[in-house]
Order: structure tokens, then C-alpha cells, then sequence
């Protein structure tokens, strides 16, 4: 598909761009269509440590020409119906793929930005990191005055951007918690797409999550239906949204109960420092000065007994 971005009072000469600037550019089409995709496929954008599925052709958008009157870039990509593999997209998120084979890079760019300037919309594609690299593309403007227009064939609405817009999109990234390790205590209520996606019920409802690379769907299974007591990684989006990216998982013991709420944007170190006020106990700096992981799971698992 072809798209074109429109730099209206532009700093350079009509027909011209700087490559330090179409530099800046296509460094933020590539990274914002990556985790736009990602969040897409696995639920996240970009997390540390994690193995990124291969998206190098995917993801590719080639500058075919420039045209004076404005600046304008012509760009093209393929949709990913010819370029992504059947099986990443039976990963995560079905719900967010159903429209993805007829989308592109570009699609992804643009949507990803009309969604964090979109106060009306769920939002629920976006996260602190995917706003971080959206905030990027700031850089690329030479003065206020400037104005990027990007269109295609109809595919999407048209976007504006000024500077002025990341203001907005500041806003929403600062809102967003930074990741943050989490105790969770419930049952496994499904287990989808090769038991990577896990729901688990809590007393609060239910929690989405996925498996870390330290999982396989064979660690998991044997929870169906019954209550476990995991930890892992809080990824948060906006409106307070969380999706918990899953680490190690243990079957529940007398007490575990305690950790069956939602994730608040509230560390370990907090969760059980809010335990021992209301249990009793002083077993907290164990866990905490261990934490995360150097203990075994055996010793972790009876680090949570000794709390009850």
C-alpha cells in the first residue's frame, strides 16, 4: 500500500529533506510499528528480556520518492496477510489481529497515534513503552510551525501532527506506572493459544497474562482449574489497565489468598510490607533481600507459607 507524509512549512528547501531528519523518521515509523505489532501479538510492546518474535520482513516500509510542492515522502508496505507468518498471529491477542492481515507498518504507526491523542478510546493498545518511542518522533520537527500530514488510500483517517501533540501524548505516557514485579493469587480460568494467554480469577476479577520465555505451556497446564499463586512482571496501560507477564508458577498454599487482588501499580516489596502491617510477622526482609530470584522455587514457595 502507498502512503505519503506531508510536511507542510517545512524548514528545508520544498522538495528536500535533511537525512539526519528522514533519518529520525524512519527510525520512528520502524520502532512504533514493531511495538505496535508486538502488543498485538503478545500482549506487551517492548519488554526487557524477551525474546522478539522475527518480524524483519514484516515490518519493512520503503521510501519510493520525493515530491516538491510541500515535502512530501512516499512510502510503501506490504500488508501482513503477505508478510507475517500464520502462526504469530495466533499468539496473544486474537481479539486486536482480527484486522491485522489487511493492515501494514504504517497502519500501525498511524493508529498507534490517533489511539494516545484519542482521550475517547479504550486505549487499550498502548503501554509506557510503545508512548515512549511514539514521544520520539518529536525530534523530527524543525520549528512549531510544522505540520506532518500522513495519508494513504483511504485505509485509515488522515493524521496531524504538530508539535504541539506530544504534549498530549507526554501526558498519557507519565500516567502509566513502569512495570513492576507482582505476587498474584487465584485460579486459572483458561488457558488459550497453546496455553501461552493464561486468565486467572482473583477475588477482583479476572487477570489477563502470558508466559515468560522461563515458561513452557507444559509448566501451566496442570493449574487448569485450580488455584495457583504466581509472580511476575505488571505491565500497565492506560485507565489502569495491567496485563502480567508470568515468571514462575506455584500451587496455591493456606494464606495465598491474601495476594488475590489486581495489580495497583504496587510493587512486591509494597504487597508484602501491606501483609506483614495487617498479619504480623517479620519474615519480609527473607523474600525481599532475595528478591528477584536467587531463591529456589521450593524456598520461595515456603518464604510465602511462612507469611501466613
Amino acid at each position: 500500500m502507498n502512503y505519503e507524509i506531508k510536511i507542510d512549512n517545512a524548514s528545508e528547501t520544498k522538495g528536500t529533506i535533511d537525512l539526519y531528519r528522514l533519518a529520525l523518521i524512519a527510525d520512528s515509523i520502524r520502532k512504533v510499528s514493531e511495538g505496535a505489532l508486538q502488543i498485538r501479538l503478545r500482549g506487551v510492546s517492548f519488554a526487557k528480556g524477551r525474546k522478539k518474535i522475527s518480524l524483519q520482513d514484516a515490518l519493512k516500509v520503503s521510501l519510493t520518492s520525493i515530491k516538491e510542492g510541500s515535502t512530501v515522502l512516499y512510502l510503501e508496505s506490504e500488508k501482513f496477510e503477505k508478510t507475517l507468518d500464520p502462526f504469530q498471529t495466533d499468539l496473544f491477542r486474537w481479539e486486536a489481529q482480527q484486522e491485522l492481515p489487511k493492515q501494514t507498518p504504517m497502519t500501525l504507526f498511524v493508529k498507534s497515534f490517533q489511539d494516545a491523542m484519542n482521550e475517547d478510546d479504550e486505549q487499550d493498545l498502548l503501554d509506557k513503552p510503545l508512548l515512549r518511542e511514539l514521544k520520539q518522533l518529536k525530534n523530527a520537527f524543525l520549528n512549531e510551525k510544522e505540520t506532518f500530514i500522513i495519508t494513504n488510500q483511504d485505509s485509515v483517517p488522515e493524521l496531524k501532527l504538530t508539535k504541539n501533540d506530544f504534549k498530549r501524548i507526554k501526558v498519557l505516557e507519565d500516567e502509566i506506572p513502569e512495570p513492576e514485579l507482582v505476587i498474584l493469587n487465584g485460579i486459572v480460568e483458561s488457558l488459550k493459544y497453546s496455553k501461552l494467554k493464561v486468565q486467572i480469577k482473583t477475588e477482583e476479577g479476572i487477570v489477563d497474562g502470558f508466559l515468560s520465555d522461563k515458561l513452557s505451556a507444559e509448566d501451566i497446564a496442570p493449574y487448569w482449574g485450580k488455584e495457583v499463586t504466581i509472580t511476575g512482571t505488571a505491565h500497565f496501560k492506560p485507565r489502569g489497565r495491567s496485563v502480567i507477564e508470568i515468571e514462575r508458577v506455584f500451587g496455591a498454599g493456606e494464606g495465598d489468598a491474601y495476594f488475590s487482588r489486581r495489580p495497583k501499580s504496587e510493587t512486591v516489596e509494597k504487597q508484602l510490607e501491606r501483609q506483614i502491617r495487617e498479619k504480623g510477622g517479620n519474615q519480609l526482609a527473607q523474600i525481599m533481600d532475595k528478591w528477584p530470584g536467587d531463591e529456589t522455587d521450593e524456598e520461595f514457595e515456603q518464604m510465602l507459607k511462612d507469611l501466613d
